[in-house]
This record gives C-alpha cells, structure tokens and sequence, in this order.
C-alpha cells in the first residue's frame, strides 16, 4: 500500500492554536482514501516542528518512508515564513523518499469546502488589501492583490478569509451583498485539491507569494 502526504501550514492565521495540518491518506485506483490527519500545535515551529509532526503521524499509522509516493504541499499565497517552511520540508522528504511532490494552490485548498458556492478567497491581508482568487465549482480565477473598490464589481457571492482580512474588504462585501464565511485550510483538504494535480519533480516546487516579501522591498529601497 502505498500512500500520500498532505501538508498544510500556509496560512497559520486561519487555523487558531494550531499552525498548520498534516495529512495521510491511501492511493487507491479511485483516488485517495483518507487515514487521519494531525494538528501543528502552537509551539511547533520550524521544520523541525513539521517534521517532528509528520513523524509523529507516520509512527501512529506504522508507515515508513518508503511507503510514500506523494506528498501535496498547500504553496499559498500566505504567510512568508510558513510557506517557506513547508515547501523546504516537502522538497527534502521528496528527496529523500524518491517521490513527486504537487504544489497545491491554497485557494484550491479553501475551494474543497465550498462546493457549489461562488467564493472569493482573500488570503495574505495586508495594508487594507488582500489576495484574492474567485472559486467558482473548484474553478479558480486569481485576481491577486486587491482592495475595497476592486471588490465591488467582483460579482461573487461569498467572502472567505481568515480573521485578518480588512475591515475596508469585509464592509465593502456586506455593501455588495455577499456573506463572510470564516475560511478553513485542513490537511486532508489539500490532498483531496492535490487530486488531478500534475506531480513535479522537487527541485521544481517553489512558493506563490502574494506580493514581493518586505526584506526584498526594504533591499531594493535602500540599495535601488
């Protein structure tokens, strides 16, 4: 039996105490089928956190790294440091296990929970604005980063973002109509998104940052 790995860790806001999700699942001829799924608890930090949570799951379950034969990452948008730590993690198990890794969208991620809804998905909030993809029956248009005005011509019928996303956002949704949901980025939901998804070699996985990270801004501000 063969089975895959699901990490989610990229958004720690939108998950409470906990800083992320790792998930198991079989590889079966339909699809997957899921195993069980394990918290990131507030103190684990790091890769080493990480790690020490995928082990801590693998052990439960009695699977050996060679049992592995994919592993989906969530590579956002989100938060700089989490995904920088999760697509590392991902790339050195795929290494060392031999297996193809899939670079899961964390828009993709949040559309596994809104099936038949017409969403817009607001993640890495900052400055009044927000990056944001429209999720309509798993299908994704990315908008990226906007703001209130951008928002309103939109025409989606739901907001869904974490407890960060603007205040300017959020009003500007309710003026339009639209309702906010809570977002919800689990483990098990980036390996069901992970399912079509073409596999890439590790060397390939990299991170879908929602603007530029502040110490290349505040480089290239001092130095032009």
């Amino acid at each position: 039996m063969k089975y895959a790995l699901g990490i989610e860790c990229s958004n720690p806001s939108t998950r409470g105490g906990s800083r992320g999700e790792v998930a198991l699942a079989k590889i079966t001829r339909g699809g997957l089928g899921f195993v069980d799924s394990l918290e990131l608890s507030e103190d684990a930090r790091g890769s080493d956190g990480l790690m020490g949570a995928v082990d801590t799951l693998c052990l439960k379950h009695e699977i050996t790294p060679a049992d592995l034969a994919r592993i989906a990452v969530s590579v956002g948008p989100g938060g700089y440091t989490a995904l920088r730590v999760s697509v590392t993690v991902a790339k050195v198990l795929a290494t060392v296990v031999g297996c193809g890794v899939v670079a899961v969208p964390s828009a993709a991620v949040a559309g596994v929970g809104l099936v038949g809804c017409d969403a817009l998905v607001a993640l890495a909030s900052k400055n009044g604005k927000a990056h944001c993809t429209r999720v309509v029956d798993g299908q994704r248009t990315e908008l990226g980063v906007i703001g209130a005005d951008e928002l309103v011509g939109v025409g989606a019928k739901v907001l869904v973002g974490d407890g960060f996303v603007p205040k300017e956002l959020v009003e500007a949704a309710s003026k339009s109509g639209m309702e906010f949901r809570t977002i919800e980025l689990t483990g098990r939901a980036c390996l069901e998104a992970s399912v079509g998804m073409e596999e890439i070699a590790p060397e390939a996985l990299g991170v879908l940052y929602a603007r530029e990270p502040d110490a290349v801004t505040q480089w290239r501000a001092l130095h032009g």
